[in-house]
This record gives C-alpha cells, structure tokens and sequence, in this order.
C-alpha cells in the first residue's frame, strides 16, 4: 500500500460517493426529459468526473476517432468504460451483469448500451442486429472482442463474430488501445468489484491512456480478416509502447 495513496483515501471514497449521488441526481431529474443525444453527453460528463474522483488521469494519442465506426478495443478493467466513455462518446457491447452495477451500469444502460449475456450463444444474433441500427444512425459502437479481461500485457485471442456489424453497415472499424500506468487497473479473474475499486483507490499517479490507430475499411473484407487485421493492429501497437 502506498502511504500517500493511503492518507488520500478518505477523500477519495468522499468523492467517490459524493459523485455517484450525482449520477442518481442525473437519472431522476436529467434523464426522463431529455433525448438520447443528451443522454450521451450526460454520461460522458459523469464518466470525466468519476475518472477524477478515483485518481485516474486520462491521455489520449492517435488518430482522431472516425465516426460512425466500430471501435474494437482490448479490454483490462471496468475503467474501460469510464475511459472511453470520456474520450470518445460511443455505445458499448458490455457483459449483462454490468447492467445491474450501481450507477455505472445504469448510466451505460441509458446511453443506449448493448448487453449481452455470454452463456447464451443465440444472444449474438440479437446484439449484432442493435448494432448495426446504431452503427446506421451514425454512432459510433465499442466492442472488447477478447470477450474478457487480461492484465494488459498482451491481447486474448479474439471473438470476430460481432465485427459483422461493420460490414453490415458500411462503416470503417476502428482500432483502439487502452494502456494503463499500474496493473492496480487490471479486473481480472475472481477479483471482486469492490476489491478492484480499493486498488484503484490506492494506486498512486494512475493514468489512462487511448490510442486511437488507423481505421479499416470494412469494404469487400469479411469479418474475419477485419480480426484479425485488429488483432495485428493493436498488438504491434501494445508493443511498441511497451518497455524496451
């Protein structure tokens, strides 16, 4: 444990609950009134903040996001979400537990997530049909097709089914990376939420980083060469800023 870390923790959980009131405020007083667009941008303001109430800082790099597109990023931690949501407003293909997270879950929920339930395999038919509609209504859809989390070091083979979406809406996807300073951020295996979010909490200087890469032309390709052309994308990338 950090001592500096430590002594800030107080505060931190302080903000951390103060804004998470905030976001209840939001849903009761913003959400029932207002367009979806607005929505979005709600979502996006309430994730910049909660970046800053847990101690995160954020960087991005890269090309600038093309939109619409499909973004397709690899996938360490729940600050995903948070991260991207800052950096480039997007709709996500999440896990259907998150949807039952306090706050988070139903802040993406609004922003016109797409939930998928992993123990059904009929499920897939149903996301890629509400992608392509938000793909054609030209926004841009996040997808982790590790389908799972890693520590960061390196990427998890990848599922290509949902890159369909893509070819079916005629837009480019877009290659994504999330880096992060400490493994503190990684969500992985058994780990609990709640012990996640104490090592968050207590990682000092933690920092984000999104690097945006070349999009691809999803024209005459199929999904699986859209994969892997990912795949070969984001792990040259993911090499090149490692330590040498």
């Amino acid at each position: 444990m950090h001592v500096f870390a430590a002594l800030f923790l107080p505060l931190r959980l302080a903000a951390v609950l103060a804004w998470t009131l905030c976001g209840l405020a939001m849903q009761l007083t913003i959400f029932p009134f207002t367009a979806p667009h607005t929505h979005r941008a709600v979502v996006t303001f309430w994730s910049r903040g909660m970046l800053r109430c847990l101690g995160v800082a954020l960087q991005t790099q890269g090309q600038p996001n093309c939109a619409p597109a499909l973004v397709v990023c690899n996938h360490i931690s729940w600050l995903d979400i948070l991260a991207l949501q800052t950096a480039m407003p997007v709709v996500f293909v999440a896990k259907s537990e998150i949807r039952y997270w306090p706050v988070l879950g139903w802040m993406v929920a609004l922003a016109g997530t797409c939930f998928i339930d992993r123990s059904r395999r009929s499920a897939l038919r149903g996301v890629h049909g509400a992608l392509t509609q938000h793909l054609q209504a030209g926004q841009s859809v996040c997808i982790f097709p590790e389908g799972t989390t890693s520590d960061g070091s390196g990427l998890l083979p990848f599922h290509a089914g949902l890159f369909e979406s893509a070819i079916a809406a005629q837009v480019p996807v877009q290659p994504v990376l999330l880096r992060y300073s400490s493994v503190a951020a990684a969500y992985i295996g058994e780990m609990s939420l709640l012990r996640s979010a104490l090592q968050v909490l207590l990682a000092p200087r933690l920092c984000a980083t999104v690097l945006t890469l070349l999009p691809l032309a999803s024209a005459s390709s199929t999904r699986g060469q859209l994969s892997e052309a990912s795949y070969e994308q984001l792990t040259q990338a993911l090499y090149n800023a490692a330590p040498q």
